[in-house]
């Protein structure tokens, strides 16, 4: 694969703010969020968060050596398997000794004290879609015109994926499938649609960078063209008297243009940075949470929702919650560490 390092540097970047962002998420008051730190976190979160993992996915889909069928089909397996692993850690058997307090439940439409373990195992979380994703990269990477196909569909799903929501049907194993395709929090966190558009856009740059003799210019296009498109999106929020933050994990379209901007502009930032600044030891921190993205993960969930019955559920105040971010930080990325190590 074409190394580029601002792609590990902007996708590391985030990876290190996975752990203060949750922390913040389920530890801190409502009012926490309100403050610079507060702020900060939840622009990463819902700016060049999930949506620059997804897309980097398509970017790097594209810039990989081909892999055959069944490759993609066992890596999708994985990610379905590490999705449903990480429910049983984190919801399933916390649940089990009584250590989700009863308002988490209630946030996740659970009753307190009920033992409903098959709703926390089957929650759709960012693995799941990542399954999803990887499939239909392949089948896409596959036609004739792959960037040319994967922009379009982009496109027609940015428009069309509401009408992809809340379907049911009369069977169980079905509405499984509705719901992972279409459904909303707390039963689904990433539906596909429209998370599909990130990585299918990712897919659409990777095959032109793939092809540019000059790696610069990709890059640029894609800052302008985010520009571009954060102020389309804007516009129509205007004209359509929408609010585009109402619903961070199913965005109207004029909303995931936006985000798709916001992700296009950040990614050129990265470029520059690589450019300009000369090697350091935090782009090697940079490029080792990059690489190591799914189990620091998984890890951070485990060690914030063990850690409820200590902190307690959004009760902590701005100076204990930068404590519990150093805590869960640390212990992140300490872990992920000396779990490599002894991978090795």
């Amino acid at each position: 694969m074409q190394k580029i390092r601002s792609l590990d540097f902007a996708r590391g970047f985030t990876v290190l703010m996975i752990a203060p962002i949750h922390t913040v998420l389920l530890y801190s008051k409502l009012s926490v969020r309100e403050t610079l730190i507060g702020k900060l976190l939840a622009f990463i979160a819902e700016g060049p968060g999930a949506q620059l993992f997804m897309m980097i996915m398509g970017i790097f889909f594209a810039l990989s050596a081909q892999k055959s069928f069944f490759l993609i089909c066992k890596r999708a397996f994985y990610l379905l398997v590490a999705g449903y692993f990480l429910n049983i850690v984190k919801f399933v058997i916390p649940n089990y000794f009584g250590w989700l307090p009863a308002s988490l439940l209630h946030d996740l439409n659970i009753d307190a004290g009920s033992k409903d373990y098959l709703t926390l195992f089957s929650i759709g979380d960012i693995l799941h879609f990542a399954a999803l994703a990887t499939l239909s990269l392949y089948a896409v990477s596959k036609m004739k015109y792959p960037g040319f196909t994967a922009i379009g569909l982009a496109s027609i799903y940015t428009v069309l994926s509401p009408y992809f929501w809340d379907i049911h049907s009369r069977y169980a194993v079905a509405d499984y499938l509705f719901l992972l395709f279409g459904g909303s929090p707390p039963e689904v966190f990433f539906p596909f649609f429209p998370w599909i558009v990130y990585p299918l856009v990712g897919l659409s740059i990777g095959v032109f960078i793939k092809r540019s003799k000059e790696l610069k210019y990709p890059f640029w296009l894609c800052r302008d063209m985010g520009w571009v498109l954060i102020i389309l999106g804007n516009l129509l929020s205007r004209i359509l008297n929408q609010d585009t933050g109402t619903s961070f994990y199913r965005s109207d379209f004029n909303g995931t243009i936006i985000h798709v901007g916001i992700v296009l502009v950040w990614l050129s930032v990265w470029q520059w940075i690589e450019e300009n600044v000369a090697h350091n030891y935090f782009f090697d921190v940079l490029v080792y949470m990059s690489r190591n993205i799914t189990s620091i993960y998984i890890i951070q969930w485990i060690i914030i929702f063990w850690l409820l019955p200590v902190f307690g559920y959004q009760r902590l105040g701005t100076d204990a919650s930068v404590c519990a971010i150093a805590l869960t930080g640390f212990l992140t990325f300490t872990i992920s560490f000396l779990f490599k190590k002894k991978l090795k």
